[in-house]
């Protein structure tokens, strides 16, 4: 084997050399990929794993003609790097001494054997589109697994002393930022590929003469028109939609980058190491903005579209190499937990008007925002889609309620952050909001979170419906009125906070049907149920800082034995499971949403007992993290199963 015949001086340093090696031969076999979809040449061999009843390595040279060519060399290049990863993964187990390093290298095992049952179930099952964005996502995060392997066993791994300061940890901040959003903008791309929706818009920058263009159906027959004037069949305007959503997530990408530009031509301008990374990102980035408009402009040219598809992968492996090097760097060991957090040390002050803006819309809870509006918006979709709405055709129903319910759930964040100031002042977690660390006066924000909740329930009462904006001033009265004064009484009060929590999902649902229909009853459950052990594992974590405000949470209280606390989470979840299927029962999923759901839910249940085990830090935060990717993955797997499958 390989591992032993270097298991000597040397060793460590062919291991370097072998991982950046499979780096690089994984972000060749991205290029061959690309070239598979761009020559159309997916199913130019039938069968699998054999080439038209051949061993597939043992195929004859001669036949390698038109699309066999490039699927059939995607398959050689694919099985040598599944190889070079093999031999990775044990020579890791073999030779290296940190078993986390051990498991990254099982970890890349494991995926790329995954990608290899995916690009055979996209030949065997016709390119269905979802196993198809899968596989083409897959390849993406095995590349960024390489290269974190060949990063963490680089000289530079064990040489590098962090730094600690705030400069320092808002660069890395916005690295990892710039990475998670070129890693999102890459998954667009891959829906934007996979369902035929790369031309449907065929001029760029404008979008049919427009910058800003309104969807609807003559716009759509517009593009149509264009489309064939060049010889290509019309699109929907859920086609023009996706194709969109990739140009505003180029615009977002763009934004990161500058922003990180910025920061290290001021800080770190003369840091080779974080300076030149961030010069190289800069022009792969305008290399991929010019490769987007060859593709339109060349209606798609297979080699221009290829280079696009393997400019965005070494794009998304240079910011995250970026982002591994700034965060070994410019976070101390130890102190990773705090990148997105507030150092607890600081008071920001409220001066200027950008600082007392930055305060108020600190008030609002904006990250919360973030997924009440998600969960809104996602019933109010699969709602629509019950009654055959479009919201294409038909956005205004869909803005109206993202508006109102914007400005109730802001004006529920400040009145509650109101309420609970003096709890707030007494935690460690919650002493630098704004009404504790003086930025706000109570008085200033209560009418503030007064304003925005009346002004969010009347404009839902005169711009959707009387029902939806009862279901606003419910959540209002039970997040406020009950569940917020309950915390200090009874350990109950996860359960009741779970409702109000969970009802902006009804009320997307009631809004684009009129109706409380068993669909959107389901989707309550969803985020009712997935809440208690997402709370729960909070709880645990801040039990400390809860007991000092005197907040009665059950993982703070109930005794070391956590029986209830576990029992609880294990329930909830297997109860999540079942509302999932429900779900497909129903009518409202498809198969890929049964098993994606079922597959997470497992998932999360084996965290929930995992933590039951026996409770410590390390369990609770897997816990928490785990919470924290279900409900998003949940839910785009529920969106792209109903919309494309």
């Amino acid at each position: 084997m390989v591992f032993l015949f270097f298991s000597n001086s040397n060793s460590q340093i062919w291991l370097r050399r072998y991982s950046k090696f499979t780096a690089f031969s994984t972000l060749g076999l991205i290029f061959a990929g690309g070239m598979v979809t761009s020559t159309s040449s997916g199913l130019a061999v039938p069968d699998w794993p054999n080439t038209y009843g051949e061993f597939m390595f043992t195929f004859p040279l001669s036949k390698w003609v038109g699309g066999i060519f490039y699927e059939h060399l995607h398959r050689l290049i694919a099985s040598f790097v599944g190889l070079l990863t093999l031999v990775l993964a044990f020579w890791l187990w073999r030779s290296e001494k940190r078993q986390w390093v051990k498991n990254l290298g099982w970890i890349a095992l494991t995926a790329v054997i995954a990608q290899g049952i995916l690009g055979g179930l996209t030949v065997l099952l016709l390119l269905p589109t979802a196993i198809s964005i899968t596989h083409a996502v897959l390849a993406q995060t095995f590349f960024c697994i390489t290269i974190a392997l060949a990063f963490f066993l680089s000289k530079e791994w064990d040489c590098s002393e962090s730094e600690d300061g705030l400069a320092g940890r808002t660069f890395a901040r916005w690295t990892v930022i710039l990475t998670i959003t070129i890693y999102i903008q890459l998954i667009l791309g891959a829906l934007m590929r996979h369902t035929g929706s790369g031309l449907a818009v065929v001029d760029f920058p404008l979008v049919n003469g427009a910058v800003f263009p309104v969807l609807n159906e003559a716009l759509l027959s517009s593009m149509n028109w264009a489309r064939f004037d060049l010889g290509l069949e019309p699109v929907m305007l859920s086609h023009v939609f996706i194709h969109l959503l990739h140009r505003f997530g180029a615009v977002m990408v763009l934004g990161a980058a500058t922003f990180v530009t910025l920061h290290a031509s001021k800080h770190h301008r003369y840091e080779d190491r974080l300076f030149l990374p961030v010069l190289f990102i800069d022009l792969l980035l305008l290399t991929q903005i010019f490769l987007a408009a060859l593709v339109i402009w060349s209606a798609k040219a297979p080699i221009i579209t290829t280079f696009h598809v393997w400019v965005g992968a070494l794009l998304l492996g240079a910011s995250f190499f970026l982002s591994l090097r700034t965060v070994r760097m410019l976070v101390p060991s130890g102190k990773l937990r705090f990148l997105f957090q507030r150092d607890p040390d600081m008071f920001p002050t409220a001066e200027g008007w950008r600082g007392v803006a930055s305060s108020y819309w600190e008030l609002t809870k904006p990250r919360i925002i973030w997924l009440v509006l998600v969960a809104t918006t996602i019933g109010f979709y699969l709602g629509a889609m019950q009654v055959a709405q479009s919201i294409l055709s038909e956005p205004w129903p869909l803005i109206h309620t993202i508006v109102g319910t914007l400005l109730v759930a802001s004006g529920v964040g400040v009145l509650n952050q109101y309420i609970e100031r003096d709890a707030d002042g007494r935690m460690k977690r919650t002493k630098t909001r704004p009404i504790p660390s003086g930025r706000v006066q109570p008085v200033s924000a209560r009418r503030f979170g007064v304003l925005l909740s009346a002004a969010g329930v009347i404009y839902l009462l005169t711009t959707v419906t009387v029902h939806v904006a009862l279901v606003a001033f419910l959540t209002v009265f039970l997040y406020l009125g009950v569940y917020t004064p309950l915390k200090k009484k009874t350990t109950w009060n996860t359960l009741i906070g779970a409702v109000p929590g969970a009802l902006p999902t009804l009320g997307g649902w009631l809004a684009a049907t009129g109706n409380l229909e068993l669909g959107g009853w389901l989707l309550f459950g969803v985020l009712f149920l997935w809440q208690i052990p997402h709370f729960f594992a909070i709880a645990w974590l801040y039990r400390k800082d809860y007991a000092r405000a005197g907040f009665q949470m059950l993982p703070g209280v109930e005794s070391t034995t956590m029986t209830k606390t576990s029992l609880y989470c294990i329930s909830f979840a297997v109860l999540l499971m079942i509302c999932t299927t429900l779900i497909h029962l129903q009518g409202i999923s498809g198969q890929v949403f049964l098993w994606g759901s079922l597959l997470l839910g497992g998932v999360f249940l084996a965290l929930s007992m995992d933590a039951a085990r026996g409770w410590n830090h390390e369990r609770a935060r897997r816990l928490l993290m785990g919470s924290i990717i279900y409900l998003p993955l949940l839910l785009l797997i529920l969106v792209i199963d109903r919309s494309f499958i």
